[in-house]
């Protein structure tokens, strides 16, 4: 019997030597943990990434974070020449725009695969090929489901007990220490998420009631005394009265009450840090204590810059490396089209078009085209701002302003035409 473990840069081999596919990593399984989870060693409360997911800022920001991913529309690109145009035609673009497989549509993929990512530190979607090595279809893989090592300088997938290269595996993850293995935020962030459960817990236990303590009396008791008192402590303190004992008795609480322990403020910080570590802006978890209207739009600015567009960045040099063969990588490539995050805007929206309209930058059925609309005739005419005139009947334009009925008129049509910046333009008329 041989084998061999590697453990990060630590080997172990027993036996003769085998191939790839008898080297199992546990840099990145961590079963024990995955199994039982950890403790965080303060709190001392069990972390693990679906336990995370019952703190609802937890659940937010990941909930958020990956609708926004699978809601963007996303498409491939071929360049020819100057032009790049999108295509349909690739095998590629279906099934990763819309049908990865049978029972599962894009969005639902992306959705999933990104609260992978953001819970357990990595997301695995394997490639189905044809025999032109074309993909046609997606498989989400979970979590526990797959391991990873590294042999002969190349990647290799062991997926339900199969072992894959890693150009049929699309692995999408954001914090990782070795570029191959990524790391869970969750149990990276073990005492923040562990205290975060310590406040619920106290959360849970003070709400409603008066903070655990003991009775103290001056004085001895029948055990007839103490019965009645015991009942009738118990019976006022859940019907909400205040309590009502017969001879001198004081009360020692163990710990503090919520509004000595300052737990709104404390609960607040650690809301704060979660939403921190997953790059989140408060408003997008709910919390509009210090959010008004003239930051509303800086703070959406801040989620698609630094939130949202790394993470678009990150899938698609991952999509463009393992869809496209050699030859194609030279002029196609996959791009989601981040205006989806102004869909529901139609203010902004409406400001895009007007601006990129007054600048030659769209033309009026690209600009249809993005609202799903349908083209119209002489809508493919690009204009600037002014009186929308035709880009290439300024020149034309500019030359009749002067009227046929002024004494000029005839001397310019005679002057020199000189050319400046690519232009003919006529010698100024005094």
């Amino acid at each position: 019997m041989a084998g061999k473990i590697q453990i990060g840069s630590f080997n172990l081999e027993w036996g003769a030597k085998k191939s790839a596919t008898d080297t199992y990593d546990l840099k990145g399984t961590m079963a024990a943990m995955n199994a039982f989870g950890f403790h965080d060693n303060f709190s001392n409360e069990i972390v693990t990434e679906k336990r995370a997911h019952g703190l609802a800022t937890v659940f937010t920001c990941i909930n958020v974070r990956a609708r926004t991913i699978a809601s963007l529309p996303i498409n491939v690109y071929r360049e020819e020449g100057d032009q790049k145009n999108v295509t349909t035609d690739h095998p590629a673009y279906y099934p990763l725009a819309h049908e990865p497989n049978n029972y599962m549509s894009s969005a639902n993929m992306f959705l999933s695969s990104m609260i992978h990512s953001d819970s357990w530190g990595n997301s695995i979607i394997g490639i189905n090929r044809d025999l032109k090595e074309r993909p046609t279809s997606f498989d989400l893989i979970c979590p526990g489901e797959w391991d990873c090592t590294k042999s002969g300088g190349e990647a290799w997938y062991k997926i339900n007990g199969e072992m894959y290269p890693s150009r049929d595996v699309l692995h999408f993850r954001w914090f990782s220490y070795d570029g191959l293995i990524g790391i869970s935020p969750i149990r990276l962030n073990q005492i923040q998420f562990g205290k975060a459960f310590r406040e619920e817990r106290y959360s849970s236990m003070t709400l409603g009631q008066k903070p655990p303590g003991f009775l103290t009396y001056e004085g001895a008791q029948t055990p007839t005394q103490r019965a009645e008192n015991q009942k009738s402590w118990s019976d006022d303190t859940q019907s909400g009265r205040t309590p009502l004992l017969s001879g001198k008795w004081g009360y020692t609480p163990l710990i503090l009450s919520a509004d000595q322990a300052a737990y709104i403020e404390s609960s607040n910080m650690s809301d704060q840090k979660i939403c921190g570590i997953f790059q989140m802006p408060p408003v997008f978890v709910q919390n509009y204590e210090r959010a008004t209207w003239a930051n509303a739009e800086q703070s959406d600015l801040v989620y698609a810059k630094h939130t949202i567009a790394p993470i678009c960045r990150i899938i698609e040099q991952e999509c463009n490396m393992k869809l496209f063969t050699e030859k194609e990588k030279k002029n196609t490539y996959l791009k989601f089209n981040m205006g989806g995050l102004l869909r529901g805007d139609l203010q902004a929206r409406a400001a895009y078009y007007t601006a990129m309209r007054n600048i030659g930058g769209l033309n009026g059925n690209e600009m249809r085209s993005m609202e799903e609309m349908n083209s119209y005739p002489g809508g493919d005419i690009m204009t600037v701002q002014g009186a929308l005139i035709p880009i290439d009947q300024l020149r034309e334009f500019y030359k009749n302003k002067v009227a046929p009925t002024d004494p000029g008129f005839k001397k310019a049509k005679k002057d020199k035409k000189k050319k400046v910046n690519g232009f003919n333009h006529a010698e100024h008329i005094n």
